[in-house]
């Protein structure tokens, strides 16, 4: 039995460690958004409105969406 409370009491510390917290410049990082403003042509923005409605969600909210997608599929490979 003292080898399975040994383990219990480990496992008990390893899961009460608590990681380190981000430095506050990370956090501040992470959370910064820029707002832009983007015309559309009325066929790409009546299709914009037509998806989001389908998906519930927001023009702004897809078009951030879409574009995030976008660039991570087109970053030059390397």
């Amino acid at each position: 039995m003292p080898l399975l409370q040994d383990l219990v009491l480990e496992l008990q510390q390893r899961l009460g460690e608590t990681p380190p917290a981000p430095p506050t410049a990370a956090v501040a990082d992470a959370a910064s958004s820029e707002r832009i403003n983007v015309t559309l042509p009325r066929g790409v923005m009546d299709d914009l409105k037509r998806h989001a409605l389908e998906e519930g969600r927001s023009c702004g909210n897809l078009a951030a969406y879409l574009l995030e997608e976008a660039l991570r599929r087109h970053r030059p490979l390397g």
